[in-house]
């Protein structure tokens, strides 16, 4: 893949793209493998925490942000990193434009009737799909099933949404197995396409509030995420704007 312009922001090298010239380009890519996280404020946290998790994310080809709180926070440093684009507002634009075509996909992650209900709703034609279990990221033997499966039904776009860090992981362990296609490490995309879970009202996303709406929807799992783990974003900012300065 030709390099890509990337422009540092706490610790992420993110890609500017508009969602139509990045869909357009992720169905015309040919090349063997390429990887495409869609970091959000958990993510970034993570990586300025762990160093392991910092190296997965900087083997990405492409990187876009996910969060309308990330786009506030380098507005103000004056930084720009591009347009948001959701994971599960890309999934939804790239499924829709393979509607009803012969375009083979792999998805790693979500149910069965998950699956069936998306394949059924958006007329895809050809998908491959296998869910992992609980925990499959520490067993070796699991890993290679997901790694096998994707390298016995090979696609264009494999869909990996078995949430962060799990996602970005599987994708380095198939880049080293010589997978082909584009990997799009889009955490819970397909619960978004079957309607299982819900997008915020377009106010609440123009107010950069989805993560209130989703704490609201969920707040026993996303509590710790949210309320705990989210706060570290702004020692994060504060001490990249000191650096800068």
């Amino acid at each position: 893949m030709e390099t890509l312009t990337k422009v540092s922001f706490l610790g992420v090298n993110f890609n500017r793209f508009s969602i139509e010239s990045l869909t357009a380009l992720i169905l015309n890519v040919n090349e063997k493998y390429v990887t495409v996280v869609t970091p959000n404020v958990d993510h970034v946290v993570r990586l300025n925490s762990n160093s392991d998790f910092k190296k997965v994310y900087e083997q990405a080809d492409i990187t876009v942000n996910d969060s309308r709180v990330l786009n506030l926070l380098s507005k103000v440093a004056r930084v720009d990193i591009g347009n948001v684009i959701p994971g599960s507002d890309l999934t939804k634009r790239i499924v829709e434009s393979i509607s009803s075509k012969e375009y083979p996909i792999t998805v790693i992650g979500c149910s069965d009737a998950t699956i069936r209900f998306v394949t059924d709703k958006y007329r895809l034609a050809s998908v491959n799909h296998y869910n992992p279990p609980m925990g499959f990221i520490d067993n070796d033997d699991e890993v290679d099933i997901c790694v096998n499966f994707v390298l016995d039904n090979p696609a264009k776009l494999i869909f990996i949404c078995v949430g962060s860090p799990r996602q970005e992981i599987l994708s380095t362990k198939l880049k080293e197995s010589g997978a082909t296609g584009v990997a799009l490490c889009v955490g819970a995309s397909f619960l978004f396409l079957s309607g299982e879970e819900k997008r915020a009202p377009v106010f609440l996303q123009n107010l950069s509030l989805e993560w209130l709406y989703r704490l609201s929807q969920s707040p026993k799992r996303l509590f710790k995420r949210y309320i705990i783990d989210g706060v570290k974003i702004f020692p994060i900012f504060v001490s990249y704007i000191k650096n800068k300065n």
